[in-house]
């Protein structure tokens, strides 16, 4: 694994060298390869910042009155994406507004409980991922420089038409070359990848899940083209159509009573990969959501007028991904085609004796 590369800004002499002892001490004694910048102000840190850096731990206070915070406005503003931590005296200084992983009180938290938080974090892949020097920003790179901008007469031509329109246009075109990067190898998912969470449109969007004032919560499975406002203010279809999410107890009780615990795992297994019943799609349990069941049969439609009188906004939304298997299913579950049952005991009988003539 790549070694994390850590900034430290601060300016007292003696956490300095209580630092210094402290890292030497963790890769000893953790095999874990962490190499350290320090900058002792405020100046020296804007001025080295950099795609290099995997994560940083900030002092607020600084000599000169000059203020910490501006270390992290600035990772903010050239898009690094890397965890940030204070580490200072004055942890009421920190500024809400930026996204600090955590603000931590000097004498409260050793040095080696924080570099286990930023290793966690480099072993997860957030960083090469994200960071500045992350796989996002090759790709990036690659699409700019392999399908962008050979193509650039074309896009330029669109641009003269609708400059807006053709931006928007070109962040799909771009995205969905990232995307193709994942068709390479098919894997399990984890739960949290189903979700957008929290969603980044405030509109009603397929795919939505959203609580009802009774608490119950409920999938948004409009078509996107009946949901998109236009420019008369009014969406094509004055009715959302919503599906309910039904609880884990809810649907479990009655399906797992009485069953042996070879048939319990064996429902359980079927309802989770959606082959249990037609009529059920389960969404997975993550930390900022409970999960349970579709249920297909228990429809609900609100006026569009009328949506944000009957339910909170959207707090998360499932992904593209998931949420067009949820509509194929529900699609599906309601375009069955049957025909009366046929009187066909006398069939059977005859058929079953076919293999003695």
């Amino acid at each position: 694994m790549e070694p994390f590369q850590l900034l430290l800004v601060e300016d007292n002499d003696q956490d300095l060298a209580t630092f210094q002892d402290s890292i030497e001490t963790y890769t000893r004694q953790n095999n874990r390869d962490i190499r350290s910048t320090v900058c002792k102000t405020l100046e020296e840190a804007l001025q080295i910042l950099n795609s290099s850096f995997d994560g940083a731990i900030i002092d607020l206070r600084l000599k000169e009155n000059a203020d910490g915070n501006k270390v992290a406005q600035k990772i903010t503003d050239l898009h690094f994406r890397i965890p940030i931590a204070v580490f200072t005296g004055t942890p009421e200084n920190a500024d809400p507004q930026l996204s600090y992983f955590g603000v931590f009180k000097k004498g409260e938290i050793e040095y080696s409980a924080l570099f286990d938080m930023f290793w966690d974090i480099h072993c997860s892949g957030l960083t090469r991922i994200m960071g500045g020097r992350g796989v996002i920003e090759k790709s990036l790179n690659d699409v700019f420089t392999k399908n962008l901008l050979p193509q650039r007469q074309t896009w330029v031509d669109y641009g003269r038409v609708d400059s807006p329109r053709t931006e928007k246009a070109l962040l799909r075109y771009t995205l969905s070359h990232l995307l193709q990067l994942l068709d390479e190898e098919v894997e399990h998912s984890f739960p949290e990848e189903v979700y957008i969470y929290p969603p980044f449109s405030p509109g009603l969007r397929t795919g939505n899940i959203v609580k009802r004032g009774d608490d119950k919560r409920f999938v948004v499975l409009s078509p996107a083209c009946d949901l998109v406002v236009r420019e008369t203010g009014q969406p094509k279809s004055d009715q959302v159509l919503l599906v309910e999410v039904e609880s884990f107890q809810t649907v479990l009780t009655p399906i797992l009573e009485g069953a042996n615990n070879k048939t319990r795992q064996n429902r359980v297994e079927k309802l989770l990969a959606n082959n249990y019943s037609d009529n059920y799609h389960w969404l997975p349990r993550t930390s900022f959501f409970d999960g349970g069941f579709v249920n297909f049969r228990k429809l609900y439609s609100v006026a569009h007028d009328r949506f944000g009188e009957e339910f909170a906004a959207p707090a998360l939304q499932i992904s593209p991904s998931f949420i067009k298997d949820v509509v194929a299913r529900f699609s599906s579950y309601y375009a069955r085609q049957g025909q009366p049952d046929i009187d066909c005991a006398g069939f059977v009988d005859e058929l079953c004796q076919v293999d003695r003539r």
